[in-house]
């Protein structure tokens, strides 16, 4: 755990003041989770950074072949764990394997979730901030971002 826990409480007062500011104001964005035990919604204010998954390194392994890229690369979202995996929310998306956020008034689906630690969420291309670095964050949450699908009217 990077951040001192009693900052926690203090935090968890003030996140329903920061929801809207975080809906809009980047890196900020909210993380709508439901919980595991009492399938009850939440809204919790994160940083988010966002990567390109890698190419496929099978592709341009042979040598003297052409090299092959994806004309589309997924683009991942990494939201940094200042106090390890184990905290609520984080369960919550990693039990439900998908979860949806808000960036700058839009909605994201995110899917495929998974704990890196710091080394590897850099070789993805998160390129995380000098605060997560002054930290010493060492866990990534990581999915898969989509645009919602807007529904019909």
């Amino acid at each position: 755990m990077a951040v001192p826990a009693r900052i926690a409480p203090v935090l968890q007062r003030i996140n329903p003041y920061v929801v809207p500011l975080a809906r809009r104001v980047p890196p900020w964005v909210v993380v709508h989770h439901v919980g595991r035990v009492t399938g009850r919604a939440f809204q919790t204010p994160v940083v988010a950074f966002a990567a390109r998954a890698p190419l496929d390194p099978t592709v341009t392994a042979a040598p003297r072949t052409p090299v092959q890229t994806k004309s589309v690369r997924d683009i991942l979202v990494a939201l940094p764990l200042p106090w390890g995996e184990d905290t609520d929310w984080a369960q919550n998306a990693l039990a439900a394997g998908a979860f949806t956020l808000t960036r700058q008034g839009t909605d994201y689906d995110v899917t495929d979730v998974r704990v890196v630690d710091a080394r590897e969420a850099a070789a993805l291309g998160v390129k995380a901030s000098a605060a997560t670095e002054l930290l010493r964050v060492r866990a990534f949450l990581v999915g898969t971002l989509h645009r919602s699908v807007l529904p019909d009217i």
